[in-house]
């Protein structure tokens, strides 16, 4: 059985040895027969985890660079957003909510060919918005909200739930300019449960 104790003590082990160590430097590490280490490492492999260079027979696993235009960005976007003083955070991300709302939501009315979404096209926005940022969002309805689990985040790390609120502004947003009005509820999530984010189509009483 796969063990995620043993992965990150197989990946820790890798990190220290920038020039690549052995499969069996790892098994005696790791305190795993070949046949077992063998299976652990394809499997790291497979989720770009960890890299081989072959020199004759012998592999030397090592730590592959991870460095593209999107993971550049989200670290410069992690860090800033780590670094907003939280009484400017809300009118931060309440103004790049609405901007990326806006312009994601031009974007569904060309590809749809109408001026105005649907309530079913919203839904099937939401699912491809969550699926276009390397997440997943299961959607539940109610009479009077939509509620969007995020399954699988589209962020990462610290600012998970930051990024999780400006996401909220776009939803709001897209849901806004097609139905006329909402308001937006982010739940924190408790633990082994997912972010909920709440777009509720009734108005307030004012």
């Amino acid at each position: 059985m796969f063990n995620l104790e043993i992965e990150n003590k197989i990946i820790d082990f890798i990190k220290k040895s920038p020039l690549g160590v052995t499969s069996s430097e790892i098994a005696s590490y790791a305190g795993l027969n070949r046949m077992t280490i063998t299976k652990y490492l394809a499997i790291i492999k497979e989720r770009a985890s960890i890299d081989f260079k072959q020199f004759g027979m012998t592999k030397l696993w090592y730590i592959p660079v991870d460095l593209s235009k999107e993971s550049f960005l989200s670290k410069i976007i992690d860090n800033i957003v780590a670094n907003i003083p939280e009484n400017e955070f809300k009118a931060i991300s309440e103004r790049a909510g609405i901007s990326l709302g806006e312009e994601i939501n031009t974007m569904y009315l060309h590809f749809y060919g109408v001026d105005k979404l649907s309530f079913d096209q919203i839904l099937d926005a939401y699912e491809n918005i969550g699926k276009k940022l390397g997440g997943n969002f299961k959607m539940r309805l109610s009479n009077d909200k939509i509620s969007v689990e995020v399954v699988q985040s589209p962020f990462q790390g610290s600012n998970i739930l930051k990024m999780n609120k400006i996401l909220s502004v776009v939803l709001a947003k897209i849901a806004s300019l097609n139905l006329g009005y909402v308001r937006v509820v982010v739940s924190e999530p408790k633990e082994n449960e997912n972010a909920v984010i709440d777009v509720c189509l009734i108005k307030e009483d004012k």
